[in-house]
């Protein structure tokens, strides 16, 4: 997500697992989508475990931070640049992929069009584009839904949870945008015991504290249906597809979102 760090995402990052972090079989799923594209890639955000999916890689990342803690560092054949997605300071068309994970939770589909237009101005006719989905599901879960789910210890990983959360607020609310103090709220509310949440899940107290990074905290995240993403997607990314990310838990709502780039 593009972000100046404002949730101190680069000092939590290594505690991360999916579906927020890739692991194997998701870098895996990346390099099968890019597979004959993968000459230059155009990397959103400083993920570390897509730096060295192409031959030649060039990250954008808004945030100072995140660059200097998260990004595995420059060599021959990658680099990171700080730049904002909506006005990316790179030369045009000369990418032939354009990967990303989680990054479309960043931006409001109202700035779609600004974001596709920078895409479509450094990406080489007949790119790739990849990246991966949170999308929330047709027809929606709610709050009551996901807790009562999470204390029969029915949702494995907290991270899962988390995001069946923020889903269930904007399937409720019919709007994708979800404030994170929203979700913090919520979730004091949900579960004001966390000793019981701890004892009906096994997830550790330190786990269940990373709710608290959202209190408080000005950042909105984006959670469309997929009928409300493929809307806003422009037609020069031709013949979209949705392919299988992984079998992680929550696999199935983070699909990687496939097109070819023909302008």
């Amino acid at each position: 997500m593009n972000e100046e760090s404002p949730l101190g995402f680069h000092r939590r990052w290594t505690r991360l697992k999916p579906p927020l972090r890739p692991d194997d079989q998701i870098v895996s799923a990346y390099r099968h989508a890019i597979e004959g594209h993968d000459k230059s890639i155009l990397l959103l955000g400083v993920t570390a475990e897509l730096a060295d999916v192409g031959k030649k890689t060039t990250a954008v990342d808004i945030s100072k931070k995140m660059i200097a803690n998260a990004w595995p560092g420059d060599s021959e054949t990658r680099r990171a640049v700080q730049g904002n997605w909506l006005d990316m300071p790179l030369q045009t068309r000369e990418f032939t992929a354009a990967i990303g994970d989680g990054v479309l939770a960043g931006i409001p589909l109202a700035e779609f069009v600004t974001f596709f237009a920078q895409l479509a101005r450094l990406l080489l006719p007949d790119a790739r584009l990849a990246i991966r989905l949170y999308e929330t599901p047709e027809p929606g879960e709610t709050v009551a839904q996901v807790r009562a789910e999470t204390m029969a210890g029915r949702i494995a990983g907290f991270h899962a949870f988390k995001w069946r959360l923020a889903m269930a607020l904007a399937a409720e609310a019919k709007n994708p945008a979800v404030p994170v103090a929203l979700i913090h709220q919520t979730f004091q509310r949900a579960f004001p015991d966390r000793t019981a949440l701890s004892a009906a899940t096994g997830w550790s107290l330190d786990d269940i504290e990373e709710i608290d990074a959202y209190d408080g905290k000005p950042m909105v995240y984006q959670f469309p249906t997929r009928r409300e993403l493929l809307a806003h997607l422009p037609e020069i990314f031709a013949n979209p597809r949705l392919v299988a990310s992984g079998d992680y838990e929550l696999a199935e709502r983070c699909p990687i979102l496939v097109a070819d780039f023909h302008p």
